[in-house]
């Protein structure tokens, strides 16, 4: 009769095997039906149990029973040796071993089926030295937080094409005396107009990063970060310069000319609301800068930026009813009688500007390009590079829109202008 030991060294299984071939056939078919049930020393003992039911006088059993003890003995001396070999072994001789076992042999022939896909390996790290090998990387470049961008996102973006640099617009202005005659006699006034063309050159702004050959070679990921920030801290200058650039006319044509330099300033007086409001607060102040548009037929004001030190100070004001002046709208933005709010602290605080947004434009004649070179300075003899930047970039509020762009330039004194004095 055939048995099918488990657990046990080949050596070991063909002893206990011819051992069993002489016992009776009725000992033989339980010991068979146990060791379906255990595998190496479990399998042993339950062996043995057997024997030790059937009394032992037998010689045969007697003899098998000496064996078991001998067989016995050596599972537990080989396991105690397998620990230790285990706890202290190298990965390779622990992977080694996990490839010639039984187990592994066994899910490979099966083709690794559920319940058979996870096989644990114990090694130890001491013949690894240093710790580079075993630290988890993350080359990510980190510099500090940069304030979002806050202008450029909002406003009317377009392309100069090629063979152009500049931006031309017309402006005009027509006089009409339209008016009453009598049957048979014309106006005796006519209408008039004039127009004129305006045009603004395009700003040209630039960044250089000197680089070593050696940190493209080693480190590129750093060389490619420095890049990538030396764009973003190109963008966050056009950024600035579109709110408060010192372009001009006279002496700043190739500057980017801000909004506010363009920009209406806030007049209680032109808007008609001094001294009209009891209790004013930052919500009066925002529908009196509307009334001041709308009195210059400009009705499509939709965005305010202000310091986030004032919209800190300012957000927490109530109206009459206890409700709060600054609300989110369903994206999670805050609006303000109906604009939405921009913290930036480009914006100076106590300041404050609204606009129709849709009246300033920012073209590009090019866009942020960066290139690389030898031809600056000794960069050929240093084995250095040289990384360039540049970008054609230029703002335009129209004459006739300026009046959509509203700066005030004291929050407290223009809500001071509109309030009520109460006897």
């Amino acid at each position: 009769m055939e048995f099918e030991i488990k657990g046990l060294e080949p050596e070991a299984a063909d002893s206990l095997q011819k051992a069993l071939g002489q016992l009776s056939e009725e000992i033989q078919t339980e010991v068979k039906d146990a060791l379906k049930k255990y595998a190496g020393l479990e399998a042993v003992n339950a062996i043995q149990d057997i024997l030790k039911e059937k009394d032992g006088k037998s010689e045969t059993i007697q003899t098998m029973q000496k064996q078991l003890n001998d067989l016995d003995l050596e599972i537990q001396k080989q396991a105690k040796v397998k620990t230790v070999e285990e706890e202290g072994q190298t990965l390779e001789k622990a992977m080694r071993g996990l490839m010639v076992s039984d187990e592994f042999k066994t899910a490979l022939k099966e083709g690794f089926p559920k319940g058979k896909q996870v096989f644990q390996v114990k090694a130890d790290t001491d013949d690894i030295t240093g710790t580079v090998n075993m630290t988890r990387q993350n080359l990510t470049v980190k510099f500090d937080p940069e304030r979002a961008l806050a202008f450029m996102p909002f406003v009317n973006t377009g392309v100069v094409g090629n063979n152009r640099n500049r931006v031309l617009w017309v402006e005009g202005t027509y006089t009409s005396n339209v008016g009453y005659v009598s049957e048979g006699t014309g106006q005796a006034t006519s209408d008039a107009g004039t127009a004129a063309e305006k045009t603004r050159a395009m700003a040209k702004i630039s960044a250089k990063l000197p680089l070593t050959a050696e940190l493209l070679e080693d480190a590129d990921y750093i060389a490619s970060a420095f890049r990538m920030k030396m764009q973003e801290k190109a963008m966050l200058f056009v950024d600035g310069e579109l709110y408060d650039g010192d372009g001009d006319d006279s002496s700043n044509p190739n500057h980017i000319y801000g909004i506010q330099g363009h920009a209406t300033a806030f007049s209680a007086a032109t808007a008609g609301a001094t001294d009209t409001v009891e209790k004013a607060n930052i919500g009066d102040l925002v529908d009196a800068v509307v009334l001041q548009a709308e009195k210059a037929e400009q009705r499509g004001l939709n965005r305010i930026w202000m310091n986030p030190s004032d919209f800190f100070k300012l957000r927490t004001v109530k109206d009459e009813d206890g409700n709060r002046i600054f609300v989110k709208d369903i994206n999670g933005n805050y609006t303000i009688a109906g604009l939405q709010v921009t913290r930036t602290s480009k914006v100076t605080a106590g300041t404050m500007l609204a606009a129709d947004t849709s009246k300033i434009q920012l073209w590009w004649k090019r866009n942020p390009e960066v290139k690389f070179s030898q031809m600056n300075s000794t960069d050929f003899v240093d084995d250095k590079y040289t990384a360039v930047m540049f970008l054609r970039t230029q703002l335009v509020i129209e004459g006739t829109d300026t009046d959509a762009v509203i700066y005030v330039s004291d929050i407290d004194a223009a809500i001071e202008a509109i309030n009520k004095t109460v006897a």
